[in-house]
């Protein structure tokens, strides 16, 4: 009789781990997430990151492609990689990106990650990260990374639809 009921509950929770396993993705979109057609922004949008720190290339990064990326810096708006210019990014200076920058309606998230330098491992560093409309601040938000370790984050945002009158100005 033990035996038995052994048989039977092994196959109860197995059976049931296996049928849920097999059936959770099924209601889930096939490949990668894709954002609803939206209404792209095309305002006088500028993103601004100031780092706490001089930004140096992560020296444990796994380079898999080799993207025109500053090194060490990499910002994302909704998935797509924003172009940020390869040049000496030192502490204090502000970056600014407006090419390839496309904002839509509704929800909008930066993705933002960089490599503090080595000799700084014992401090503790940051990156402001602010959204303009024609030099009015959208989004004003900084990430912080403790002792040394990358500094990155998420800034999670949301836009209107512009008004008529807004236009004007």
């Amino acid at each position: 009789m033990r035996f038995l009921l052994i048989i039977f509950v092994w196959i109860f929770f197995v059976g049931g781990l296996w049928a849920y396993t097999a059936n959770r993705d099924a209601s889930l979109p096939a490949g990668p997430a894709q954002v609803a057609d939206r209404e792209v922004l095309t305002g006088a949008y500028v993103l601004e990151i100031t780092p706490s720190f001089s930004i140096e290339k992560d020296p444990f990064a796994l380079a898999l492609d080799d993207a025109p990326q500053a090194p060490g810096l990499e910002v994302r708006l909704n998935g797509q990689a924003l172009t940020v210019d390869p040049g000496k990014i030192l502490r204090g200076k502000v970056i600014r990106i407006t090419e390839g920058f496309a904002p839509t309606v509704g929800f909008n998230e930066f993705y933002v990650q960089a490599s503090p330098p080595m000799s700084e491992i014992h401090l503790d560093h940051g990156l402001r990260v602010r959204l303009l409309d024609r030099g009015a601040p959208v989004v004003d938000h900084t990430i912080w990374g403790s002792r040394g370790a990358v500094v990155a984050g998420t800034v999670n945002f949301t836009l209107a639809t512009p008004k008529e009158d807004d236009h004007d100005h």
